[in-house]
């Protein structure tokens, strides 16, 4: 079988950490999404990302163990498949993060470039399709700035694109830009605003057919991880964010979500932050629905979050003073306390190589605790030269910020070493 029934999908389940019961056909009926049927790809997902995407008859995904996007018939999905995505330039990127025109001439994806001081950062990627082939690309105009640019989706029509980025204004961790390709190209990037991004990650948006928006998230109320929500479009801009609720989202983490544009099917992956192994899964109707569109029987098992992002704090790119040099404390003894300010969470290691503050870009350094990465800026010898810099994390929109302290690299919980 190319697809493993729904009681795979709970043993998987199972195998993942969550509750074997969790998406069992009897769940499913006492819930909202009781018409939808959610199946396990018979895909073999580790490695590097876990994530599917469409592309024509076809879903997108990495094999393990390398970094180029294959593509496997839609009716046949096999990790074993050997066709590249294009046959003239191989593509290295999350499937998720690919992002095409409706009439697939143009695509879109994230790239890692050498920046200043040999620093990699995620930048988008213009392509131009013809056909099997890739016949130029270009890095996207708005994206010529020291900020991350990454996960691009774009609309049927290639008029708007919503993409991820740390950009200034922020709400502390990765949140979501809109852009919108007029005369001159490209517009210059504009926050989503306080109601949709959070002070976590807004990760791997998505636009369907109508322009509505699908996104992952960890940062708004959910049951774990990333979570995945809705937005409805209203003709110029989203609403409030819905999570889909327990039929799609549980404790660990749901990615990538897309609907497919002509056929009603949709695609999404589960994971969990300490695994090696995710699992695909797809969402068509059941035969027995009376609803035959996909997505708005989706939109209707929604429920509104119930808690309140951060507010997004515009701040000027102004040019500070760099902070207190690492590469000079790295020197010291390792029973030595140095200070840190710790801004942010993730689930995924090394997601903030570097972060801007009040419009200067700072290496991170961060350790593992209680199940996440911690997130820290700054190496200082004092806690007045700390907190001095913890005032400007936090006027650039880090409002969890705190100085932590480290003896020999590790996190020192004695409180004595703050008087």
């Amino acid at each position: 079988m190319n697809v493993v029934t729904s009681y795979l999908v709970a043993v998987c389940s199972l195998l993942l950490g969550t509750n074997p019961d969790f998406h069992s056909s009897r769940t499913a009926a006492q819930q909202p999404g009781e018409q939808l049927l959610i199946e396990a790809l018979d895909l073999e997902l580790s490695g590097l990302c876990y994530d599917v995407a469409f592309y024509q008859d076809g879903i997108l995904f990495l094999k393990p163990g390398e970094e180029i996007v294959y593509q496997s018939p839609l009716d046949s999905t096999d990790t074993a498949y050997d066709q590249a995505l294009f046959n003239n330039k191989d593509i290295s990127c999350s499937p998720a993060a690919l992002s095409f025109s409706g009439d697939y001439s143009r695509g879109y994806y994230t790239r890692a470039v050498v920046g200043d001081e040999q620093q990699y950062m995620e930048k988008i990627f213009e392509m131009t399709i013809a056909g099997d082939e890739v016949t130029g690309t270009s890095q996207a105009s708005f994206t010529n700035d020291p900020s991350r640019n990454l996960h691009p989706a774009v609309s049927t029509d290639g008029s708007i694109m919503v993409f991820s980025s740390d950009r200034l204004p922020t709400s502390g961790g990765l949140d979501l830009f809109v852009t919108r390709l007029t005369d001159e190209g490209w517009s210059s990037p504009q926050n989503l605003g306080a109601a949709i991004n959070s002070n976590g990650h807004e990760w791997f948006p998505f636009l369907d057919k109508l322009n509505n928006l699908w996104f992952s998230s960890t940062g708004h109320s959910g049951y774990g991880g990333f979570d995945i929500y809705f937005c409805p479009f209203n003709g110029a801009d989203w609403g409030s964010p819905r999570n889909l609720g327990l039929t799609i989202n549980g404790p660990n983490n749901e990615m990538g979500f897309s609907i497919h544009p002509r056929k009603q099917m949709a695609l999404f992956s589960r994971s969990q932050p300490a695994d090696s192994k995710g699992i695909a899964l797809k969402i068509t109707l059941r035969e027995e629905a009376s609803a035959r569109d996909i997505s708005m029987i989706m939109q209707k098992m929604a429920d509104p979050v119930t808690q309140t992002p951060a507010a997004v704090q515009a701040k000027p790119e102004s040019k500070p003073e760099p902070a207190a040099k690492p590469e000079a404390m790295d020197r010291q003894g390792t029973d030595e306390v140095v200070f840190r300010v710790q801004i942010i969470s993730s689930l995924y290691e090394n997601s903030f190589p570097t972060v801007l503050i009040e419009g200067s870009s700072f290496n991170t350094y961060e350790y593992f605790y209680m199940g996440s990465f911690r997130i820290t800026v700054g190496k200082f010898e004092s806690l007045e030269e700390a907190n001095a810099f913890r005032l400007k994390c936090l006027n650039s929109g880090f409002k969890q910020a705190f100085v932590a302290a480290f003896r020999g690299g590790k996190r020192e919980t004695d409180t004595s070493v703050f008087k």
